[in-house]
């Protein structure tokens, strides 16, 4: 039978913000337990003491600030390397043999630059090319004849560089969306190699998505 600390942590995951809000001391627990108990109270099929739903906010929140503080501490963190890269479109294309082949060759059209910008992503139905933004008009006239889906203009990419530990690390890529998310930051599109998390982002977001990650991720540690 689910306890009520059990019940807690699943509606506190369930709203959105909630544990953003609670992790930065912003709710006040005993509203907060009565709003929750009588969903509570339903799923467990009998009343519940209202201090006990305090406690078990009281402790979700502290977990959260250990595992915070545990992952600042994470061995890889202080080495993030983060940039920025403005003008990059992102076409999105229904998944064909001749898509796959027509994709696999828009490299070849590049020139080859340091600043070019090229990912594909393959879906089970879909297709997902990123590129700099001068190439949108040869790359759509390389895809004619393809079921073009979508189209998003004016996007730039967000790079995170990290150690290869970090990728054992659990919650990291939850820890970038969510404080993103904090900040009304939508992300297009996510694309990770071994050492890098690259991110779409609108480019009027752009910069104050970068100013928060290198604030948020590179903060002294404590202790």
């Amino acid at each position: 039978m689910p306890t009520v600390a059990h019940l807690v942590q699943k509606y506190v995951r369930s709203l959105p913000h909630m544990e953003q809000f609670i992790e930065r001391d912003l709710v006040s627990f005993h509203r907060l337990a009565r709003y929750l108990r009588p969903s509570l109270e339903t799923e467990l099929g009998k009343e519940i003491d209202e201090g006990a739903i305090v406690m078990a906010l009281s402790r979700l929140r502290d977990k959260m600030g250990e595992r915070k503080e545990e992952q600042v501490k994470q061995p890889g963190w202080d080495q993030m390397q983060i940039s920025l890269r403005e003008g990059a479109v992102e076409i999105d294309i229904e998944k064909t043999p001749t898509a796959l082949a027509k994709s696999q060759k828009l490299q070849a059209l590049m020139r080859g630059g340091a600043e070019d910008v090229f990912s594909l992503v393959s879906g089970q139905y879909e297709l997902t090319v990123i590129t700099s933004s001068a190439y949108e008009k040869s790359f759509l006239s390389a895809l004619k004849g393809e079921k073009i889906l979508h189209v998003e203009r004016d996007l730039s990419l967000l790079y995170l560089r990290f150690p290869s530990d970090v990728l054992y690390t659990p919650g990291f890529f939850d820890r970038i969306l969510r404080e993103l998310a904090w900040e009304d930051i939508n992300v297009f599109e996510l694309v990770s190699t071994l050492d890098e998390l690259i991110l779409a982002i609108k480019s009027d977001q752009a910069a104050r998505a970068y100013d928060l990650l290198r604030k948020q991720l590179k903060a002294p540690k404590k202790g």
